[in-house]
C-alpha cells in the first residue's frame, strides 16, 4: 500500500511540479484535487476496512487502525525517499494531507504522528481484556 502511493506521488509531483517539489507549493487543477483527494479518501478507507476485518472490538479495531497508518506513512516517506531523494531532511516541507484542505508541514511532523499512533495502538493492544471476558 506504501509503494502505490508512493509511486503516485512521484507521478503527480512530476505532472504538476515539472520544475521540483519544494515550498511554496502552488496549487493543481481543481479536478485534479478532486480527484487526490478521492484517493486519499480511499486510502482512508482501506486501512479500516482492514483494521475492521474479522469484527474485532472496538479497541482491538482502533489499535489495527493506528498501527496500520502508523507503518503505512513511516513506510511511504522511506519509500519516497529512496525513489526520488525526498525529503532530503525531516525539516522539507511537504504536503502531508489534502482533506479537508491541503496540510503544508514539515515532515517530521507525520513522522512523530505515526510513531506515536503505533506506540497508541501497542499500549491499547496491552490493556486487551483477558482471553475470554467480554
Amino acid at each position: 500500500m506504501a509503494f502505490a502511493e508512493a509511486a503516485t506521488i512521484v507521478f503527480l509531483k512530476r505532472l504538476y511540479f515539472p520544475e521540483g517539489w519544494r515550498a511554496p507549493f502552488h496549487s493543481i487543477p481543481p479536478d485534479a484535487m478532486r480527484l487526490e483527494q478521492g484517493r486519499e479518501l480511499a486510502t482512508l478507507l482501506a486501512i479500516v476496512s482492514v483494521a475492521a476485518h474479522g469484527r474485532p472490538g472496538m479497541k482491538e479495531g482502533i489499535a489495527r487502525g493506528l498501527w496500520i497508518a502508523g507503518l503505512w506513512d513511516l513506510a511511504y516517506y522511506a519509500l519516497l525517499r529512496s525513489l526520488t531523494g525526498f525529503p532530503s531532511t525531516v525539516s522539507d516541507l511537504d504536503v502531508v494531507f489534502l482533506l479537508p484542505r491541503a496540510w503544508i508541514l514539515p515532515v517530521w511532523v507525520p513522522l512523530l504522528g505515526s510513531l506515536a499512533a503505533m506506540a497508541v495502538a501497542l499500549r491499547l493492544r496491552r490493556r486487551r481484556a483477558p482471553s475470554g471476558v467480554c
